[in-house]
């Protein structure tokens, strides 16, 4: 009976050392975006507790982003190209230009890849009088290194999300060949040495 305690112990202790020892995915490229807009652009309206947005329709992930800080946040926000809800005339307009978006992969250590998302962003502050109250630009790129099996996991059907991975090292695009071609070569000659032997064995 302690002995099957004792081993109940170590092995409960070796699944949570798995499921410790298992590192968390990485944020998907979108992800990354809206993380990169959200710190750019959050502080804008600052002073303002009710405004409009203007955002093109390009990434429309980023205004969902924002929209929901600043919700929570309690500040009144209305879409300048939406026609279902009526917003104040006097309203101030937020305007937020994309000026880049990219993905960028370089090889990294063995099965490694380096990430670099960049997000660039233009944003002015009008006043319901049409005086220019704020004006802009952001821009930052976040480095990281994430597995090379995992790249098509942080795409999405959004193409500024999509990038193409790095090309293989020397030794994958022409190291690896080469084994395998002599590996077989050598299995292949071993097969017929054996049943060289065996025939002239064969009485």
């Amino acid at each position: 009976m302690k002995h099957s305690v004792v081993l109940l112990g170590l092995g409960l202790c070796m699944m949570t050392s798995v499921i410790r020892a298992q590192p968390a995915p990485p944020p998907s490229n979108l992800d990354v975006y809206q993380q990169i807009a959200v710190a750019c652009v959050t502080e804008a309206p600052a002073a303002l507790d009710a405004f409009r947005l203007a955002m093109p329709a390009q990434m429309p992930y980023l205004r969902t982003a924002l929209m929901e800080r600043w919700q929570a946040q309690q500040k009144q926000v209305y879409l300048a190209d939406s026609s279902y809800t009526a917003a104040p005339a006097a309203l101030s307009t937020l305007t937020v230009q994309i000026e880049q978006a990219e993905v960028h992969y370089e090889r990294a250590a063995r099965k490694q890849v380096q990430r670099a998302v960049t997000l660039g962003l233009q944003y002015t502050v009008v006043g319901g009088d049409g005086q220019l109250l704020h004006e802009a630009r952001c821009a930052d790129t976040v480095r990281d290194t994430v597995p090379r099996d995992q790249l098509d996991a942080l795409a999405s059907p959004y193409p500024e999300t999509q990038a193409e991975p790095p090309a293989a090292g020397w030794f994958r695009r022409h190291g690896q060949p080469a084994i395998l071609t002599a590996a077989t070569a050598v299995t292949v000659y071993l097969f017929f040495a054996l049943r060289s032997d065996r025939a002239n064995n064969t009485p």
